[in-house]
């Protein structure tokens, strides 16, 4: 195998860890919510409305996949996107989805 196919291949294993990350509907307006601002999770359990064990469980996904990052900020762990240009890949699948939807 060729350099250039085991990056290739690498590269593919990234996406489709990403995609992976992506593929629940919770995990997505995480990223939504967060994508418009850094917020601990107390306030997305708030928005969310879910236990947090099932929040942990989304979060830790998202954070394994490299979506997400966390700093301190005083005494609360602040998440933010890590990448930040998911925020358009999500908006342009989206957008794709939504003309899918007006036909």
């Amino acid at each position: 195998m060729t350099k250039d196919t085991k990056n290739k291949i690498a590269l593919y294993e990234m996406q489709a860890d990403i995609c992976h990350a992506l593929s629940h509907p919770v995990r997505l307006y995480i990223l939504d919510l967060l994508a418009a601002n850094e917020m601990s999770s107390s306030q997305l359990l708030e928005v969310l409305e879910i236990t947090k064990a099932n929040l942990s469980q989304h979060l830790k996904v998202l954070k394994s996949a490299g979506i997400l990052k966390t700093h301190k900020e005083g005494s609360f762990q602040m998440l933010t996107l890590a990448i930040p240009k998911i925020k358009d890949a999500c908006q342009l699948v989206r957008g794709i989805l939504s003309d899918r939807l007006c036909d």
